[in-house]
């Protein structure tokens, strides 16, 4: 009996501890004045003295929950936006938002003051059901370790369609182990476990995979993920999430959406890869115009001009036939790139039958290639 009393004194120490020192960093945090509005001016200044991760995460989390509300209005929103910091700024604007807002306030915070932190997406079980609305949340990487945090849920709760503020204290810090019962990441590698369940268990309230062995080295995966551009991170995330299984509308939502991002970065590599094509080919002509600055330009410089901007043409021509959008907009914005492909690729033709003559004639003779031409 006495050593359970010992145990639970040095617990309730523990406790004590780390909880006076949060209520150090807590004060601080509610002290940034109204004039400090972007994400790195107050994170620089809520961890004003900090050194630790650990602290700086704390401080940063505790101003967001305090000090933007949940906008119950946005709550079923379907919304897009293609750049994170529009998340940011549209929520320190109004103080309100929902739960992409508070994660993406939170990892701007982070990155500004050089806190490891990640955004996560997925969905949640509430009073031992999944709950048909998707959530965003976030992790951070303290001394090699992961740990979970939801600013959102932190701020308050909501009963019904009524939001109440209040600060919960209790999704700071949590081990994967503990938060996969509540929160379920449409990506696997996100859950941070060597054994992940699967999304039919985390639907059914079945945990007892957890004790299952299993050697899954998601540390590796995400090592692998901070590598790649977005385009191979969308299309990796979306093969393992179609391998976990999509058990439920959220999912398949989600890989839907993936797939239209993965399209929309096809097209801009097209787009920008083609636009480059015709620089080169605008190049060209601004050399001919000029007859090759009256003979003068060696014949290699001519070709490789021409074969730069065809290999650049016709690299954007193989990506658009890739792409399968259901979105009308990028549809049309791929019909039309291909249509501007298509005249490019004629005109090269064109100046490469052109070139060829060019390059086989005596230089004396040649000038009369841009009379004939110009007739």
């Amino acid at each position: 009996m006495k050593r359970i009393i010992l145990s639970l004194l040095l617990i309730l120490n523990t406790c004590l501890m780390f909880s006076t020192d949060y209520i150090r960093i807590d004060k601080q945090a509610l002290t940034v004045p109204p004039n400090v509005k972007t994400a790195s001016d107050i994170a620089r200044y809520v961890t004003r003295h900090l050194t630790s991760p650990t602290d700086k995460a704390r401080a940063i989390y505790c101003w967001i929950a305090h000090n933007i509300t949940y906008d119950v209005s946005r709550m079923y929103t379907t919304e897009t936006y293609t750049n994170p910091q529009e998340l940011v700024d549209k929520v320190l604007k109004t103080r309100r938002g929902v739960c992409s807002n508070y994660a993406a306030l939170f990892q701007a915070c982070c990155r500004s003051v050089g806190v490891e932190s990640y955004i996560i997406e997925g969905y949640t079980r509430q009073n031992d059901k999944t709950i048909s609305i998707g959530h965003a949340w976030n992790a951070v990487k303290i001394d090699g370790r992961y740990y979970n945090i939801d600013a959102t849920w932190a701020s308050g709760y909501l009963r019904g369609n009524s939001y109440t503020r209040q600060f919960r204290d209790i999704y700071f810090l949590i081990p994967p182990v503990e938060f996969i019962k509540t929160h379920m990441p449409f990506d696997p590698v996100w859950q941070f476990l060597t054994n992940p369940i699967t999304h039919k268990e985390f639907d059914n309230g079945d945990f007892s995979g957890l004790k299952k062995e299993s050697n899954f080295n998601f540390s590796d995966s995400i090592r692998v993920l901070s590598g790649l551009n977005t385009l191979d991170k969308l299309i990796r995330e979306n093969q393992r999430i179609i391998h976990a299984g999509q058990t439920n509308q959220l999912i398949r939502d989600h890989v839907r959406n993936n797939r239209q991002g993965i399209d929309t970065e096809k097209y801009n590599r097209a787009a920008d890869t083609f636009n480059k094509g015709v620089e080169l080919y605008n190049q060209y002509i601004r050399f001919k115009n000029t007859q090759f600055q009256k003979l003068s330009m060696s014949d290699d410089r001519i070709l490789d001009i021409l074969s730069a901007s065809r290999k650049l043409v016709e690299s954007a021509n193989e990506t658009i036939p890739s792409m399968e959008p259901d979105n009308y907009e990028l549809k049309n914005s791929a019909g039309s790139l291909e249509k501007s492909i298509r005249v490019i690729l004629k005109n090269l033709d064109s100046e490469d039958k052109f070139v060829g003559k060019y390059v086989k004639t005596a230089r004396p003779m040649r000038m009369n290639l841009f009379y004939r031409e110009n007739r």
